[in-house]
């Protein structure tokens, strides 16, 4: 049985770039992300495709052009959409180059494939179709999740470690890692600083929101 395709177009250049995904890979719904001051390319493109295609297609709005902002909106489209798609891309041919690099990111954090458009053909990114989340072992997510609980932030791991009934050797090698083990610092998705008397502060990154955004409960 084939493969149901949804893609992913961000919006905010040529109306071209979208037909050309749309010619060059099997779609069965498309979701424009659109940001502020492309509502009416979003309308006209989506009526278009009604028009000429039938094609499904949702609209979602994003109240910034933020990196984040992009990495939440496709996470929630992953989410609200896996039941009946199994395949995922995104099209970063319209996307202006703050976007196009956020659709880029989105894609290696989620594990999709994503293409710019040269002209009238698609250019593919290599990415692996390997999501961040797979590369996380339970314990690691456990401590992104209790770090969420407070805001993002604990002023020590004696705190972190009082809240998950974790010891401070094991809360260190997860988040610092070792030589055989990379852990949530190197991965980028918490940062360490050290305060006062010498005390690790840890801090949930922006890419670790992302993970935790498309984490199995």
């Amino acid at each position: 049985m084939p493969l149901k395709t949804l893609q992913i177009a961000i919006l905010g250049g040529s109306d071209e770039a979208i037909f050309v995904g749309l010619r060059n890979f099997p779609t069965h719904k498309l979701a424009l992300i659109t940001p502020p001051g492309a509502a009416n390319q979003s309308s006209t493109v989506s009526a278009k495709l009604a028009d000429t295609l039938k094609l499904a297609v949702s609209i979602v709005e994003v109240e910034d052009t933020s990196t984040q902002t992009i990495l939440d909106a496709i996470g929630q489209l992953v989410r609200k959409e896996s039941g009946e798609f199994e395949d995922f891309l995104i099209n970063v041919g319209s996307a202006s180059r703050t976007l196009a690099c956020a659709g880029v990111a989105a894609a290696f954090v989620y594990g999709m494939k994503v293409f710019d458009v040269r002209g009238d053909q698609p250019e593919t990114f290599p990415v692996m179709k390997f999501s961040y989340i797979e590369a996380v072992t339970q314990p690691k997510i456990e401590i992104l999740r209790a770090l969420d609980r407070t805001g993002g932030r604990v002023e020590s791991l004696e705190i972190l470690s009082h809240m998950m009934n974790y010891g401070k050797p094991l809360l260190s090698y997860h988040i610092r890692g070792s030589r055989e083990s990379r852990g949530l610092e190197s991965l980028g998705l918490v940062e360490i600083e050290r305060g006062k008397r010498g005390r690790l502060q840890v801090k949930l990154t922006p890419l670790g929101r992302t993970l935790l955004s498309t984490a199995p409960t």
